[in-house]
């Protein structure tokens, strides 16, 4: 496979083997994350966990949830139905400012 070699300054045809490649994208999974902010990590994680309830079905999301929260799992209905229904909630999927809070509340960086 080639790739341009910004060492080298000039493009380098490398055999780059399957354990090679294993390796490489562990590194990167390893470096990525660690030089990510909290707050990317947090908008990061929850994008990807939304993603995958998306695609689950309701009976499915409805089973995994009901694990989540076992006993407590009425009380979470309850509230997320009058949360559903009230005029105040902030939408975090359609609001930029959402994950301001990592900044300003918490402080984990």
């Amino acid at each position: 496979m080639k790739y341009y070699s910004h060492n080298q300054m000039k493009e380098v045809d490398k055999d780059f083997s399957p354990k090679l490649i294993s390796e490489l994208k562990s590194f990167l999974v390893e470096r990525y994350v660690d030089n990510m902010s909290t707050k990317d990590l947090v908008q990061y994680v929850m994008d990807d966990l939304d993603r995958y309830y998306e695609k689950m079905s309701d009976v499915e999301f409805i089973d995994e949830a009901q694990n989540y929260w076992e006993d407590h799992f009425d009380d979470v209905i309850e509230e997320v139905e009058e949360f559903a229904e009230c005029d105040f909630k902030k939408d975090r999927k359609n609001d930029s400012t959402y994950f301001n809070y990592l900044d300003s509340e918490r402080n984990l960086d």
